[in-house]
């Protein structure tokens, strides 16, 4: 393909084929290029070429030289990768960009460094098939130059002291997952402490409470006995002496209660019946009650 310019501006795209052009008014577009590659050696060759006009459609595959690229975390690698590419629009190539060669190149370079400076040494190794994202990220730059990239494929991978890079970041996994398996360990642990403490404590408040309530419930069962209990030796009482008021016999007992309580407390108290007493007990006896305790004094 020849882009053919009339008097310094485009005119016309030629195509495979005979054609005429009109001499000092119209004449090809000349461009050129001047680039590195690798040959089979490993070695860097310079290829450059100036005054071309002949412009290639077909698939290009460009070796360029090892790129040197630094991992996540911080290994230097060296990356050898190849690039294909094809012009589509010939006119778009020549008018907006020079040296398209060199300009790939630098290009792929820096993509390499963005991709690999985002992956650890491990993965760039054992998953160099990730790297070919690289594909759709040039080619989506490439579009604006009437450049289709066809593929890019990382043909080695090396690394100086490759084997003490793995081995350093093996270690180095090793003790992270070791820190995580503790670190969980104890977290479970200080739960399992935490739950157990808390049902502890939630069983003994349970505990407490249930003894409150059955001491509540002893001592209202208590309390309804004893009022039942007076309320049957009232009916008795009444029944026994029908013309006698009950209150007083159980108001003279509860007084011979106190004083049997004062008779008896540890202090040595002497006690001293008055008229009003005597007359009391002189009732009690006449209502059949057991004055024994008052003997003596």
């Amino acid at each position: 393909v020849i882009v053919i310019e009339r008097f310094g501006s485009y005119d016309s795209t030629l195509r495979a084929g005979v054609h005429f052009i009109m001499p000092f008014v119209k004449r090809p577009k000349k461009y050129w290029y001047r680039y590195h590659l690798s040959d089979n050696l490993g070695h860097t060759v310079l290829h450059q070429k100036t005054g071309v006009y002949r412009i290639v459609t077909q698939n290009e595959v460009v070796d360029f030289p090892k790129t040197t690229v630094i991992s996540r975390d911080n290994a230097a690698l060296l990356i050898d990768a190849v690039l294909s590419y094809t012009i589509v629009n010939p006119k778009q190539m020549i008018y907006s960009v020079q040296n398209l060669p060199d300009v790939l190149n630098k290009l792929l370079q820096a993509q390499l460094r963005a991709v690999c400076g985002s992956l650890d040494v491990d993965q760039i190794i054992e998953e160099s098939a990730s790297l070919h994202v690289l594909t759709g990220m040039l080619d989506s730059e490439a579009t604006r130059w009437g450049v289709k990239i066809q593929f890019v494929k990382v043909q080695k991978v090396e690394a100086p002291g490759l084997t003490d890079v793995l081995a350093k970041k093996k270690n180095a996994d090793l003790q992270n997952k070791q820190i995580i398996i503790d670190a969980k360990g104890d977290k479970q642990t200080n739960m399992n402490e935490a739950e157990g403490y808390r049902d502890s404590v939630v069983k003994q408040a349970e505990g407490k409470m249930q003894e409150v309530l059955a001491r509540a419930r002893g001592e209202a069962q208590a309390t309804i006995n004893f009022a039942n209990a007076e309320a049957r030796s009232i009916k008795e009482i009444a029944r026994a002496v029908p013309n006698e008021d009950p209150t007083r016999y159980l108001l003279g007992t509860k007084y011979l209660d106190a004083l049997e309580s004062i008779a008896n407390s540890p202090d040595g108290t002497n006690l001293h019946l008055l008229p009003k007493e005597i007359a009391l007990l002189k009732t009690a006896q006449g209502l059949g009650l057991n004055t024994a305790l008052l003997g003596g004094d």
